[in-house]
C-alpha cells in the first residue's frame, strides 16, 4: 500500500502514525520525554518538512503544527508559500516514510524508531 501513495498521503500518514505514538505516554517513557520536550520546546510552532528521495532531490514541502500534544492536519506547501516562517525544520526520506506507513504496528510499539532528531536541530 504505501509503495502507492503520493509524496503528501505518505506525509499524512507519517503523522498521524506519530500522533498516535504521542497519544499513548505511558506505553514508553521515551514518548512521554519526546511529548514533554515538544510541548514545552514547539507548542504552536510552525514545522516544515522536507521530503527528499534516496539520492536527496527534494520531492515536496509540507507544513504541520504541533498544538495541544498533537501534529495538525498537514497542510502542502512550505510555510514561506503559506505566509508563514518555519520555527523547525526537517527531512524525510520518502523510503524512510514508506517503511514507517507499511509497518505502522512496529513503529507504533516502538516510537523509539520514528525519526525525532529535529527537535534538537539533528
Amino acid at each position: 500500500m504505501a509503495g502507492e501513495l503520493s509524496t503528501l498521503d505518505l506525509v499524512k500518514h507519517y503523522i498521524n502514525i506519530c500522533n498516535a505514538a504521542l497519544a499513548t505516554p505511558d506505553a514508553n517513557p521515551l514518548v512521554s520525554l519526546v511529548e514533554s520536550v515538544m510541548t514545552k520546546a514547539v507548542s504552536g510552532e510552525v514545522v516544515h518538512l522536507e521530503v527528499v528521495d534516496d539520492a536527496g532531490e527534494t520531492l515536496g514541502h509540507y507544513t504541520t503544527r504541533f498544538v495541544d500534544g498533537r501534529f495538525t492536519p498537514v497542510e502542502e506547501g512550505a510555510p514561506e508559500e503559506q505566509g508563514e516562517e518555519a520555527d523547525k525544520r526537517f527531512t524525510l526520506s520518502r523510503s524512510f516514510l514508506t517503511e514507517v506507513v507499511k509497518d505502522g504496528d512496529h513503529y507504533l510499539a516502538h516510537p523509539e524508531d520514528l525519526d525525532w532528531s529535529w527537535l534538537t536541530g539533528g
